[in-house]
């Protein structure tokens, strides 16, 4: 009773709720060669901020995060390089940025650096302030360095950790802004810093996560946000439970409260992630709307419309001959993390419901039985098919789907998981898909049969 009564409240204060809710937008990374991504093979696609942006693409794909790191810079605005004095402060401040990370101080550890410490506080209050003062309103956050795992180039770690740090607390108490603390976050992970200073890709993944442990408010990952999840925020109202921890978007304020329920409300009824989704319910023509954004696709050899035929209203009816639908691309299956579905009915052995040309067949059936397989796979020789003893095939409809989650490969049919297994970097490719037809439109892997409700997100997503 107590929940349901919680419930009708939340759901009151939806109907009334007048709090502005952010629309922040570009996130501006300030900070030295860690954020500039000094030393990460393909830094514009490895760095921190770069890897960040990612993550924040699929929270809500209208942000932007820039790089305005520049190395060997310091706070210090009378040191050998302070960053106040680099271009890429000027267009930092220029961009107007709506959220401002402020990742410096390993620099300042320097002896010849840290002479000048006396005006630290001074120093990093004239830079929060400058950027506090910009028309955008930016909400900022200033991070601990990370450790000093080999006290390299002249920097300290035990300055960092006993006196730079002490003095970022003093300075975010000054002027209430929010401390990340990067210093405890990467401690365990001198593996990932080749140099003892600089991280490599994975550590900057760490420096990312840390930074934006987003969650998408689709808690229970079925799909929607909807009532369900509204329900997971009432059983831990007042909690700090990082999974609901949502608000302020997109960095959440360690407490579960109004300011989650205001996010969550921008998405209700929404489906997170959701970057394709073909609902193949028209009556004519050679295009299948993408429901989801811009990507659709053109239908190819005449299949037939069947506009009440469909497990959810029309599907489209495919020959096993030459019907296919064809779009551009959509998706690398090098992502991380990944999730495709589809409804289909009929089919036959070796036949294929969704691939990548020239690249995978992601969902199609064992050369055999019927059986649903995906060839999404590693890179390395050991890769293999992930194979489940489900057949897909007996004329009647079926949910099929294949879900990336880190290294973890899963296939459902049904809801239900069929085979799951751990794969690493499974092969990428950025081709467009075929929806009903093999990656070389081999003959035999035409679909025979109906397929209806084709989803892609870029994320993971339980049916």
């Amino acid at each position: 009773m107590k929940k349901i009564i919680s419930l009708v409240l939340i759901l009151a204060i939806l109907l009334v709720l007048t709090v502005e809710v952010a629309n922040a937008k570009l996130v501006a990374c300030v900070g030295d060669s860690i954020t500039y991504g000094s030393g990460i093979s393909n830094r514009d696609y490895n760095s921190y901020p770069a890897q960040m942006g990612r993550m924040l693409q699929k929270f809500d794909n209208q942000w932007q995060v820039q790089n305005f790191g520049v190395s060997g810079a310091t706070l210090l605005r009378n040191a050998d390089k302070p960053y106040v004095q680099q271009s890429a402060y000027n267009q930092a401040l220029a961009a107007e940025p709506d959220a401002v990370i402020i990742k410096l101080g390993t620099n300042d550890s320097k002896p010849h650096n840290w002479a000048l410490k006396d005006d630290f506080i001074s120093d990093y209050l004239f830079l929060i302030d400058s950027f506090a003062e910009l028309p955008s309103k930016p909400k900022i956050w200033i991070c601990y360095p990370v450790p000093a795992f080999n006290d390299n180039f002249g920097i300290s770690n035990a300055v960092i950790k006993d006196e730079i740090i002490p003095l970022v607390n003093q300075i975010a108490e000054l002027r209430d802004v929010e401390v990340i603390d990067l210093y405890a976050a990467l401690s365990g992970a001198s593996a990932l810093f080749p140099d003892g200073i600089h991280p490599n890709a994975e550590g900057a993944k760490l420096i990312a996560e840390a930074i934006a442990p987003i969650s998408t408010p689709d808690f229970n990952a079925d799909g929607i946000v909807d009532a369900a999840d509204m329900s997971i925020i009432v059983d831990h109202w007042g909690e700090n439970y990082p999974l609901c921890d949502i608000g302020p978007a997109p960095f959440g304020d360690n407490m579960i409260d109004v300011q989650d329920l205001i996010v969550l409300a921008e998405y209700l009824f929404t489906e997170p992630g959701l970057i394709a989704y073909w609902k193949l319910d028209e009556t004519e023509g050679i295009v299948a709307r993408d429901s989801a954004g811009a990507n659709d696709a053109n239908i190819i050899g005449g299949p037939i419309w069947q506009p009440t035929g469909g497990m959810v209203d029309g599907a489209l009816l495919l020959d096993s001959v030459d019907d296919f639908a064809g779009t551009d691309f959509i998706l690398n299956p090098t992502e991380e993390s990944f999730s495709v579905f589809a409804w289909v009915k009929g089919g036959a052995a070796r036949q294929t419901v969704l691939s990548q040309a020239g690249g995978a067949n992601w969902l199609s059936t064992d050369s055999s039985d019927g059986n649903l397989i995906t060839e999404l796979k590693g890179t390395y020789r050991a890769a293999s098919t992930l194979q489940s003893q489900t057949i897909i095939t007996d004329d009647l409809w079926h949910h099929i789907g294949f879900v990336r989650d880190g290294s973890d490969r899963t296939l459902y049919v049904d809801g239900v998981p069929v085979a799951q297994d751990i794969q690493d970097s499974l092969g990428g490719s950025e081709n467009g898909l075929y929806i009903g037809c093999g990656k070389a439109m081999e003959a035999g892997t035409y679909w025979s049969g109906l397929i209806d409700d084709v989803r892609i997100y870029n994320r993971v997503v339980i049916p």
